[in-house]
């Protein structure tokens, strides 16, 4: 995306602690914020996604930890692995692919930006270089180039993406009708090349992709993918923003019967967003993958670790390698999350946000926030909180009655 950027737990008991700090809050004016039938799985290490192009010489492997990486913008698109039809470069992509072996993640790789050798209209501008966002005037140039990756890296590759943002005209300039064919052409040839490997379908991107959803879905290109693909991006806008988007997608996708896994493949905040400060941005890392998990959202890839050009929150220094406070927050979170379940979140009248949580042994937690402002919260639970942490995961004073709260989110737990 940087070509783009760079232009332009639900459990018995805590359900009745809910309701009861619903009600404490706001009497009967609450409203819960979750997909219709969120996961009661525990979250997982590899919900924790990251961007990471090693663009900039230097760039050493993230000191956060994280368990999916998607290889986009990191220049090892059609256009660059076959420059010319039929002579291979896959050098880069090979370091790449034994770097993440090396680290133990996921690896997605997104299969877009046609050569401009194998373009439709191969002197058409585009967000990269001419011709890219065109489709191939040959689909079997397509089917080769899919099917010629997934069998080098069969069992090393796990998951594969089709296109990106094709809701964007300077990333695709064809029609829905031929995403539907290249996609099912993808599905076929990575199903005989590696049939461990699973297909993203072609992702959306911001409220604008919808009506391209719509048309995506009349044409059944769901039959053709293991995974739905968004990019939950509303910048310039608040986290929770999330929510209302997730709900208009899985809307959608319930219309047509879909059950797949929803993940978003994409996400950080842009230009013309700015923070006050390195908290102000933590903030809203953290209030992003909570409000997405809860929306039913089963993978969030940050966008992006390694970037200072064309994004206003960034998750280093400027060299790269120093965690910068959005980075730290993130891998709290993890501690907070990973193995334990995350229920449905509500906000208040009052823009109070809360989130269930139940934690592997049993015990409870409850995830406070208000993104305008500081409130209070009385709250009346089932359970007894004896610890209250910042988002970095730092104690804080026993929690009394009331608690203030403001953007930047603390947990209680027992």
């Amino acid at each position: 995306m940087r070509s783009r950027k760079q232009m332009d737990v639900t459990l018995k008991g805590f359900i009745l602690a809910a309701v009861l700090l619903l009600k404490s809050l706001s009497g009967c004016g609450s409203v819960v914020v979750s997909n219709p039938s969120p996961s009661l799985a525990p979250v997982s290490d590899r919900y924790f996604g990251m961007h990471v192009g090693f663009v900039t010489p230097g760039t050493p492997w993230p000191a956060v930890p994280f368990g999916t990486w998607r290889l986009w913008d990191a220049d090892v698109t059609w256009k660059d692995l076959e420059p010319a039809k039929g002579a291979w470069n896959f050098s880069r992509l090979d370091s790449l692919i034994a770097l993440g072996q090396q680290h133990n993640v996921d690896v997605i790789l997104p299969l877009a930006l046609t050569p401009q050798w194998a373009s439709e209209r191969p002197n058409e501008p585009s967000a990269y270089t001419p011709g890219a966002a065109a489709p191939p005037t040959n689909i079997h140039d397509w089917t080769n180039y899919v099917q010629t990756v997934a069998a080098r890296y069969k069992g090393k590759i796990a998951f594969y993406e089709m296109g990106n943002e094709m809701n964007c005209k300077p990333m695709w300039t064809g029609t829905p009708e031929q995403i539907v064919a290249l996609q099912q052409a993808a599905y076929t040839a990575i199903r005989s090349a590696d049939p461990d490997a699973r297909l993203i379908s072609a992702n959306l991107t911001t409220s604008n992709g919808l009506p391209l959803l719509h048309r995506l879905l009349e044409l059944g290109y769901q039959n053709s993918a293991d995974i739905i693909g968004y990019h939950f991006y509303v910048t310039p806008g608040q986290p929770e923003a999330i929510a209302t988007l997730a709900s208009s997608v899985t809307s959608r996708l319930n219309q047509h019967g879909v059950k797949k896994p929803l993940w978003n493949t994409e996400t950080g905040w842009l230009p013309p967003d700015k923070f006050s400060s390195e908290d102000q941005a933590a903030a809203v890392v953290v209030r992003a993958l909570l409000v997405a998990r809860a929306s039913g959202i089963d993978r969030f890839l940050w966008y992006e670790w390694d970037n200072h050009c064309c994004v206003s929150l960034f998750m280093t220094e400027a060299d790269n390698a120093t965690p910068a406070r959005p980075a730290h927050a993130f891998a709290s979170l993890q501690k907070w999350l990973v193995g334990s379940v995350l229920g449905p979140c509500a906000v208040d009248p009052n823009s109070t946000w809360s989130c269930n949580l139940t934690f592997s042994d049993g015990r409870h937690g409850l995830i406070l926030w208000n993104p305008k402002g500081t409130a209070e919260v009385n709250e009346k639970l089932t359970w007894t909180p004896t610890e209250l942490e910042d988002m970095y995961g730092n104690a804080m004073p026993t929690p009394s009655t009331p608690i203030t709260v403001g953007e930047q989110p603390v947990m209680l737990c027992e």
